[in-house]
């Protein structure tokens, strides 16, 4: 039979206990009851209480809101192969590189703004008037990662609110896409998941308030727009933010 030392039995409770009470600290000095997890696989995660470290009593947990009846219409009228259809049409364009403004209508940036923008006007023709499409253009001229000045364009689509209009929800999606090299804009980029799927969920998006606005249930204005570079502040003085 072998024998540990007293000693190292004892150092290694105190590692232990070391290890373990950080852990707990948050939920031994803040007892709060949390709310019921409503993510099919909320156990994967660690509660926000157990992962709020260094402990504060600085502001209030966040609790997560169960979606209501009009919510789950919304998503249930959510379609993947839509959404799929569309992000297969922005990775055709080859590259969607904010330079690769091409004199083409099947591949560059350009190409793609102006499919994503006919698609929005087909929305808006079935709005009854309550969705406008315009596309917001800019000449940047040289800056960090643009060395020629190029156009600079985001398609903004917008559902006006039945009651307050004057709120306004934003959904966003970045269309571009780029390869490792920042400033190569000629080999091809697909930018499926970056950010085409982005794209797609906020351009269908679109769509689905126009439902909403028809049932007079769109309360606040909602824009959806797909921006033509993920860096915010090229993007951003085309939209005035």
């Amino acid at each position: 039979m072998q024998f540990i030392p007293f000693t190292m039995l004892f150092h290694k409770v105190l590692l232990g206990n070391a290890l373990l009470l950080p852990t707990c600290a948050h939920d031994l000095l803040f007892d709060r009851d949390l709310p019921l997890p409503i993510a099919v696989n909320a156990q994967s995660y660690t509660d926000c209480a157990n992962s709020a470290w260094p402990p504060s009593n600085v502001g209030v947990e966040l609790v997560p809101q169960a979606p209501d009846d009009e919510l789950r219409v919304m998503v249930d009228e959510m379609s993947a192969a839509n959404i799929d259809a569309t992000i297969t049409k922005l990775v055709s364009f080859g590259t969607r590189h904010t330079l690769a403004t091409l004199n083409s209508s099947t591949h560059g940036i350009t190409a793609a703004r102006d499919w994503i923008a006919s698609e929005m006007q087909k929305y808006a023709a079935e709005s009854n008037g309550t969705m406008t499409v315009e596309v917001q253009s800019y000449v940047q001229g040289v800056a960090s990662r643009i060395p020629f000045p190029v156009t600079i364009s985001n398609v903004l689509a917008k559902v006006t609110g039945s009651e307050d209009p004057s709120r306004v929800y934003v959904m966003t999606g970045h269309y571009d896409s780029r390869v490792t090299d920042v400033l190569d804009y000629e080999s091809d980029a697909p930018g499926a998941n970056d950010d085409a799927s982005g794209t797609a969920s906020a351009c269908y998006l679109s769509t689905i308030e126009i439902i909403e606005a028809d049932s007079s249930s769109c309360n606040g204005t909602c824009a959806c727009t797909s921006q033509a570079s993920a860096k915010v502040y090229y993007h951003s003085r085309c939209c005035g933010w």
